[in-house]
């Protein structure tokens, strides 16, 4: 019978048969810019509506009054009064950074590092990831760290990555904090400077609702490493990370409830519903451990043929041991 396994690395699954961590680093550039970007729509609304207006705008922009070049900025972003034009709206906001706004320079790096609407230039992005780091932008720095973790416009660089993402953990980044986490377990031989540990680093992220360390925490307490193991603490993390749709914790909920771990009782129904969710995110361990209930007809009517399929997409999405299941007559 083959067993049910836990998740191994976000976007990059491996097999294990206990959940392991998330080691993959995620950059916060992306959520935060979003999260800026949504704020600057809203007050686009208070913006000058008139032709004569925008003019306006473009001559203190040029007077390097950057909150001015931002306005045009959003502007051309939203395509309000003006045809949106992302490029254009970069360059605004380079005016901005260049003008003393610390902001700007990681919104533009951002965008011209994943290439929204203009094109990408990582070597740019790095410098102003760096410019705003230096200016104590505790998201640049964070930015800035997966660039050197990435090998981004630069040579691949744990140490300095490590660096960055402790400058961006003291200045307040939680995801700064969760980066350097991973990093540290999948390197184990660096040093780094923050005298924190990892687990108490997690619960801090966890508690700023950062719902990949509150995932990483909980395989952490599943496991026992680095703090005393508590599966019913992990399966009330992997829950809340779940429900901000962290897929791997689907997938570490869904194998401890169709084993019973860290509850009253075993729920293969429930278990059946957490894999579908992982494997309809492509989450390959999550389409095989699908498969696996399906074949035994445990939470779901038992039905080969469909846990072929789902091992062949388990296949397709990397899962080699699926590869061989699904070629099984």
């Amino acid at each position: 019978m083959r067993s049910i396994q836990g998740s191994a690395r976000l976007a990059v699954t491996v097999r294990l048969l206990v959940a392991s961590l998330i080691l993959v680093s995620v950059s916060d550039a992306g959520m935060a810019q979003r999260t800026t970007g949504a704020t600057r729509t809203a007050a686009i609304a208070k913006a000058p509506t008139a032709a004569g207006d925008t003019t306006a705008l473009l001559t203190k922009c040029e007077a390097s009054k950057s909150a001015y070049c931002l306005q045009m900025a959003w502007l051309l972003l939203a395509g309000k009064n003006l045809p949106a034009d992302t490029a254009r709206a970069v360059t605004f906001i380079e005016r901005a950074c260049t003008a003393g706004d610390t902001r700007a320079c990681g919104q533009a790096a951002w965008l011209l590092r994943q290439g929204r609407g203009v094109r990408p230039d990582t070597a740019k992005a790095l410098t102003l990831f760096s410019t705003a780091c230096d200016r104590r932008d505790a998201k640049a720095c964070t930015s800035l760290g997966y660039m050197h973790e990435m090998g981004m416009a630069t040579a691949r660089d744990v140490a300095q990555a490590a660096a960055f993402y402790d400058r961006g953990c003291t200045a307040g980044d939680r995801r700064g904090c969760t980066n350097l986490v991973n990093l540290r377990d999948s390197t184990q031989e660096m040093v780094f400077s923050s005298g924190a540990t990892s687990v108490s680093l997690l619960r801090e992220s966890c508690t700023m609702k950062d719902a990949l360390a509150c995932t990483n925490l909980g395989v952490r307490l599943e496991r026992g490493r680095g703090v005393q193991a508590n599966a019913v603490r992990a399966v009330a993390l992997y829950t809340r990370a779940c429900q901000d749709n962290v897929l791997e914790a689907c997938l570490n909920l869904g194998k401890m409830t169709a084993l019973g771990r860290g509850m009253a009782k075993a729920d293969p129904v429930q278990a059946a519903r957490l894999f579908t969710q992982a494997c309809d995110g492509d989450v390959a361990i999550g389409c095989a451990n699908l498969a696996v209930l399906q074949a035994q007809g445990s939470g779901l009517p038992r039905d080969t043929v469909r846990a072929k399929v789902l091992y062949g997409k388990a296949c397709a999405l990397g899962d080699t041991v699926s590869c061989r299941r699904a070629q099984r007559p």
